[in-house]
């Protein structure tokens, strides 16, 4: 938490008179702007100084408040009104129904603002939600208790504890959502959330969060229309029946985020745990060769292996994990499927792009060789290691994942930390291709190749429009810090051997390599790529969206 404080004296005022701003920064995000004045006898002559006035001069700035960008003294003593509504081509039943699934919540909650849900007792019709956030490095957690169930038509949301309420006699904001759903045809309807918050503390509160909470409301549910809209299309794409599916690797980036897209959309999901299990999930222990039975599961998802960028660089113990936690976990699965009287239809396993190795500006299909480095070589046992299921007759499908993008997990949170700072350099020159795709598009391929039964073997899984490292970086620069600015951030270059000097072998495979890769055969099977434009994915994921694509009602309550 930074804080900044920039005085001016004002013409035609006492040379006494002071105005201060104040602007309080957390997580590189403005958390608020306060301006106000007051008499400069105490003195300000350093930050420090400024802070310690801080309470004193809100007190005082209040009667002088700057309202051109926050708003008058009853927008900030009275309650605020928070609007969004999304038209869907669903019948309303479909619709509620997607909302009262296990996941939903999971399914709308950004990743760019990300909450963990640490217990939960009944759902949406009265039950409650214990909710893990932070906001800024302060832990808080957030009750939601539900009531007004109404089937088709709505459920109702209070904050019983949260930074809306609390137990103090001064804390009494509020927070109330109305989740509306209404019926326009038989083939159409309409979600509204209605959101009345109030802040703790008028009118101090709003000060402190007026704007903030603004931007992250806009934010959220323009993430959130977006995800309501794309789900419910995939779900009406491959209606069908309900699917009894495992997965392997469900607390990884993938898994956390697959799980609740296959709930909502109506399927079972059971996790394959290492530790003891709980209800709902499997067992298994990859060194001892040992698994549950799968018998009767109508797919398998296997997304296990070790995270291949959790070091600095790799190092003898990491690449024989690396290499084992793959191939052995993959002939477990194999192996087991083949043995099994009712084996399942599916084996969906992760792969990777990095079976190619590095070809320079050559497209690479499914049918493209093998490449000659280490993690080649890995990507290429991993594969073999399900030939028992293939041999089984079960369709396996090796999805050869391009970088894939979340601030979660992965590449992107290592790009984005010196991005943040100002430095998004060319790496080694920046002609090398990256095949990316947003983590939607990594579960909802998931999701396409279980269901599309005329899809096996290799698929390549990348947007259909790479693009060159320096342009990546360009792009991301533009979303951090705008047109005008963000092309200082790329500026400098950073070269190839200060990469592999640093990171060795590592740095090679996941910064340095060219992998311009092909999805034809992915995309002419039937799958539509959410996000095909990189800076409209990484606007997504990051809750960057322009001005003009916030298409939310705010309003001030009497």
């Amino acid at each position: 938490m930074i804080l900044f404080a920039r005085g001016k004296r004002l013409s035609g005022d006492s040379p006494r008179l002071i105005s201060l701003e104040i602007l309080l920064a957390t997580d590189g995000l403005w958390f608020f702007p306060a301006k106000y004045r007051y008499d400069e006898e105490g003195g300000i002559k350093t930050c420090l100084n400024a802070f310690r006035h801080y309470i004193e001069g809100f007190i005082y700035g209040i009667m002088h408040y700057d309202t051109s960008e926050l708003g008058s003294m009853d927008k900030m003593k009275g309650k605020h009104l928070f609007e969004s509504t999304l038209k869907l081509n669903v019948p309303v039943e479909k619709l509620f129904n997607w909302h009262e699934n296990e996941g939903a919540f999971e399914r709308l909650t950004p990743p760019f603002d990300p909450v963990n849900v640490t217990r939960r007792v009944g759902g949406i019709d009265g039950g409650t939600v214990y909710i893990a956030m932070k906001a800024g490095p302060v832990p808080l957690t957030w009750v939601a208790q539900h009531y007004g169930y109404k089937k088709n038509v709505q459920f109702l949301e209070d904050q019983t504890s949260g930074p809306f309420v609390g137990p103090l006699p001064f804390w009494n904001g509020g927070w109330h959502h109305k989740h509306l759903f209404e019926k326009i045809d038989e083939y159409n309807s309409l979600v509204t959330d209605r959101i009345e918050y109030d802040f703790p503390m008028k009118p101090f509160g709003f000060l402190l969060g007026g704007r903030y909470t603004k931007k992250k409301l806009d934010q959220m549910f323009a993430y959130r229309r977006n995800i309501t809209e794309n789900d419910l299309y995939a779900l009406s794409k491959y209606s069908g029946k309900s699917l009894d599916i495992a997965v392997t690797g469900g607390s990884g980036l993938i898994g956390k985020e697959l799980g609740p897209y296959l709930t909502t959309a109506g399927h079972s999901v059971e996790n394959l745990v290492r530790k003891r299990p709980k209800k709902g999930e499997l067992c298994w222990n990859i060194r001892k060769q040992q698994i549950s039975s799968l018998n009767g599961k109508d797919a398998v998802v296997h997304l296990a292996g070790e995270n291949i960028g959790s070091l600095l660089r790799w190092s003898k113990w990491k690449r024989k994990e690396i290499l084992e936690s793959r191939v052995k976990s993959t002939a477990l699965v194999a192996k087991h499927l083949a043995s099994l009287e009712n084996p399942p239809k599916v084996l969906i396993c992760a792969s990777a792009m990095g079976y190619y190795g590095s070809y320079g500006d050559d497209i690479l299909t499914e049918n493209s060789k093998n490449g000659d480095d280490y993690f080649s070589y890995v990507v290429k046992e991993w594969e073999a290691a399900a030939q028992p299921a293939i041999d089984a007759g079960i369709r396996v499908v090796f999805l050869r994942f391009g970088i894939i993008m979340s601030p979660k997990g992965g590449a992107l949170p290592r790009i984005l930390l010196p991005a943040k700072f100002g430095g998004n350099p060319p790496i080694g020159g920046g002609k090398q291709w990256w095949s990316w795709l947003t983590i939607d598009d990594a579960i909802g391929s998931i999701y396409h190749a279980i269901i599309t039964e005329s899809l096996s073997g290799a698929v390549n899984v990348a947007s259909p429009n790479t693009i060159q490292q320096k342009d990546f970086a360009s792009t991301l620069g533009k979303i951090m810090w705008g047109p005008k600015l963000g092309f200082m951030t790329n500026l400098i270059p950073l070269p190839a051997f200060v990469v592999k000097s640093v990171m060795g072998e590592m740095g090679d495979v996941l910064l340095l390599s060219s992998n311009r890769i092909d999805s034809s055969k992915l995309i002419d099977s039937g799958y539509k790529f959410r996000f095909e434009n990189l800076e409209n994915g990484l606007r997504h994921i990051l809750g960057m969206r322009r001005e003009e694509d916030l298409q939310c009602k705010t309003e001030v309550l009497s």
